[in-house]
């Protein structure tokens, strides 16, 4: 069985004064330990793997994802429906929402980025009761699908990486620590490089 191996090496600082917000304290690429491939040219080659992380569970990935975007104006959804398209954001807006791509985001920091999205502090707040009430537990996914390679006349090698986002929610005197998995995986030769995306992306949670 395969597990996440992130790429984090900052651990969460909890000090300081107590401040209602969210602090995302790692956010990146975390590679598929165990997980490398090499596509012959013109050819497809299908994968299926398992992968157990202690992390949020997909329903709440999911239900955080819809509750912000449900706070926004329609000009905002269509502005976070941009987001998800990204490969960044591994098929999920709010974890650009809070994160803007960057590896650490203060509380300072995510709150400014509420602000911008025209989240008045009583959605903000909202949104932070939501996730003091997360979780992390044990979950199994299942990732199967094709790596499509039939219009290349070259091989492909390299590794499979998922969306990680490590947070830290203050309410109060009250604090928990969350890990985020973005449902799609994304793939990169060993050069860096992107190559044929797996086909279908998501994870089936079982």
């Amino acid at each position: 069985m395969s597990n996440l191996s992130t790429v984090f090496a900052n651990s969460v600082d909890n000090s300081g004064s107590a401040t209602d917000g969210v602090q995302v304290t790692a956010y990146g690429q975390g590679q598929v330990s165990g997980v490398t491939y090499t596509v012959p040219a013109h050819a497809d080659v299908d994968v299926d793997f398992t992968l157990n992380m202690q992390c949020v569970t997909p329903e709440n990935v999911n239900a955080l994802d819809q509750l912000i975007r449900s706070l926004l104006s329609a000009s905002k959804q269509h502005e976070y429906d941009q987001l998800t398209k990204k490969t960044s954001s591994g098929g999920r807006g709010f974890f650009l929402f809070f994160s803007g791509g960057g590896s650490h985001s203060s509380y300072s920091q995510t709150t400014h980025t509420m602000d911008s999205w025209g989240l008045t502090r009583e959605q903000q707040s909202k949104i932070i009761d939501t996730m003091m009430e997360l979780v992390n537990k044990t979950q199994r996914f299942e990732y199967k699908g094709t790596i499509q390679n039939t219009q290349y006349d070259y091989s492909v090698s390299g590794s499979m990486f998922g969306i990680v986002m490590d947070a830290t929610i203050q309410k109060d005197e009250k604090h928990t620590q969350v890990r985020f998995l973005a449902p799609n995986l994304h793939l990169q030769g060993n050069d860096g490089s992107s190559i044929p995306t797996v086909n279908p992306p998501l994870y089936q949670n079982s």
